[in-house]
């Protein structure tokens, strides 16, 4: 049994996305079993001169608690839920502040907003080092849950994705559309079939692949699609947002090839290349449960 969302953290920036995220935040929270929201903000550290703290050694303390009364406006005015919701504005560098505070409250899931393709940085930190699910938000989206999207590679990072895409959304009947990308070995020459006989080959094992897929999740609720799809030159992350644009979908799910070792709590690299490539499509990573041990290690590594 996968859990629910219980603990989310929204990363709010003091820009015009608040108020989508803080809107996006409910709109989660209605499907996802969420019993707390905190609403996070970093105010960047920056060098004062000693001379200057000393005559205005309040100065950092007005601007927190200013940042929060701006915070609590905005949630009383755009967020419509009855979910409990909790302020934290620190200074700081933004990963390590998002990370520690994702270890305090024990979060599983954090949301982010991202305003373009270049804007990918701050996502890419914290998704390498997240100890929970990740949801990102590009600019401008209202997230539904209408048609999702879901690469499948047959392991259990993108069972994971599925399962806790089927548990979301049991009540929505949403179409999930399971995209597996197939590849065609440099070998197939030595099989006596030409390239385009040898990709129908593998076609029909994906194909067949997916179905055996559905069958064993065995769901009612949501419809299960499965995509095909042959990648010729080794852009797997550019068939599947090609893919998800195609059909229009409102999500897409991945699972993020965490370990939960000290030191080595990374994402795989098409999850990575995803998060950069892509800023037309809301994007959930899903991590696996424990991948927490050893997220205070990997804070020392950051400024």
């Amino acid at each position: 049994m996968i859990a629910p969302l219980k603990k989310l953290i929204v990363c709010l920036d003091h820009t015009d996305m608040d108020q989508e995220l803080i809107e996006n935040a409910c709109s989660i929270s209605k499907i996802a079993g969420t019993t707390q929201i905190t609403f996070l903000n970093v105010i960047r550290e920056f060098n004062m001169p000693e001379a200057v703290l000393k005559e205005f050694p309040h100065l950092m303390d007005k601007a927190l608690d200013e940042r929060k009364e701006e915070i609590k406006g905005l949630i009383e005015n755009h967020f419509k839920c009855d979910v409990p919701t909790k302020i934290m504005v620190r200074q700081g560098g933004e990963t390590k502040e998002i990370l520690k505070a994702a270890n305090e409250i024990k979060s599983d899931l954090i949301i982010l907003g991202k305003k373009k393709v270049s804007d990918s940085v701050l996502s890419t930190r914290v998704a390498r080092r997240s100890p929970c699910n990740m949801l990102i938000i590009p600019q401008g989206l209202e997230l539904k849950f209408d048609k999702i999207f879901i690469p499948v590679d047959f392991s259990d990072y993108s069972s994971l994705s599925l399962k806790r895409t089927l548990m979301l959304t049991e009540k929505l009947k949403p179409k999930i559309y399971l995209q597996n990308v197939y590849q065609v070995p440099s070998s197939y020459r030595y099989s006596g079939k030409t390239y385009q006989e040898f990709a129908e080959i593998m076609k029909g094992h994906a194909t067949k692949d997916l179905e055996v897929l559905i069958k064993k999740v065995e769901t009612d609720a949501q419809e299960l699609i499965p995509v095909c799809s042959l990648d010729k030159d080794g852009k797997i992350v550019d068939l599947v947002i090609k893919e998800a644009k195609k059909k229009n979908v409102d999500l897409i799910v991945m699972g993020a090839k965490g370990r939960t070792t000290t030191s080595a709590l990374f994402i795989g690299s098409k999850a990575e290349r995803m998060i950069r490539m892509n800023d037309s499509i809301p994007l959930m990573i899903i991590r696996k449960k424990g991948a927490m041990a050893g997220i205070l290690e990997t804070l020392k590594d950051l400024n």
